[in-house]
């Protein structure tokens, strides 16, 4: 199996500092008052303003240095400092790939060095032998035997048949394949899914906003899904549709969990509804 370290396991960072302005802005008047005793601030007093200056600006700069310290971490580094981290490892963004996706095969390319046929290292070329790659699995069900399932998202055959030819002309490299494997890779497709709900929303909400902050939720939700054997869970549907400013879901399908397959992905295809009235 692979070693590569899942980092969203990963305990959170003790450098990262959780923020609070107002505590920061009582700890500077504390400071203040201890400097002019005596002195009592009051509501018109020119000082209060001087001190909520001071607090945002300190609050501003303690998140710079958050952001700073996430920046040379692989679990959180994005764009340009990700591609500095990939480069320590000496795995180059392959071309317009997306952060998670880069993110993944940095560590996995440690397994990348073995000469003796790891999945980790089956997993990491195949990734890397072409950017529609969405996800692996390898076993081994004999000796000798390597399957390897690439999921892709929706395309048609042609163009999955290409994808699998790039990842068989990898995979089938004289440097990468011990001698002894006889290499099989077969290209998944998603098992489409309707989620159809209808969302209600509380007297007043803004359903413009409502509706965008739902369709990003879904769509992250959506994404951390869609991988081979990862199930759906029903549960998890509902808390994306149930965002500030709605009053209730009804989601009518699908009506349970999504179980799939080691070699098996789902997929959810959106039909959402906001009825008026209910």
């Amino acid at each position: 199996m692979s070693t590569a370290i899942e980092l969203a396991k990963l305990p959170p960072p003790q450098v990262i500092e959780a923020l609070s302005y107002e505590e920061i802005y009582q700890q500077i008047e504390q400071a203040l008052l201890e400097k002019i005793p005596g002195h009592a601030l009051l509501a018109s007093d020119p000082a209060i303003k001087l001190l909520e200056l001071a607090a945002y600006r300190e609050l501003l700069l303690r998140q710079r240095i958050n952001d700073a310290a996430k920046s040379v971490m692989l679990a959180f580094a994005r764009g340009n400092d990700l591609d500095h981290l990939g480069a320590l490892f000496g795995i180059e963004r392959d071309g317009i790939e997306e952060d998670e996706r880069y993110r993944q095969r940095i560590p996995m390319s440690l397994e990348s060095y073995s000469m003796a046929g790891t999945r980790g290292a089956y997993e990491f070329h195949t990734f890397s032998a072409n950017s529609l790659v969405h996800d692996v699995y390898v076993d081994s069900e004999q000796p000798g035997r390597v399957n390897v399932y690439a999921l892709l998202d929706t395309m048609s055959e042609a163009q999955a048949n290409e994808v699998k030819a790039d990842i068989e002309a990898r995979l089938n490299d004289e440097d990468i394949r011990p001698i002894t494997d006889k290499v099989v890779v077969q290209w998944v497709m998603p098992t489409l899914v309707p989620l159809s709900a209808q969302v209600y929303l509380s007297v007043g909400a803004n359903k413009a906003q409502v509706e965008l902050t739902i369709l990003q939720a879904l769509d992250k939700f959506i994404e951390n899904h869609f991988k081979l054997g990862t199930e759906v869970p029903h549960s998890g549907i509902i808390d994306a549709l149930h965002q500030p400013g709605v009053r209730k879901v009804k989601l009518l399908t699908p009506t349970e969990d999504l179980q799939p397959t080691v070699n098996q992905a789902y997929r959810l295809t959106l039909d959402i509804a906001f009825p008026e009235e209910a």
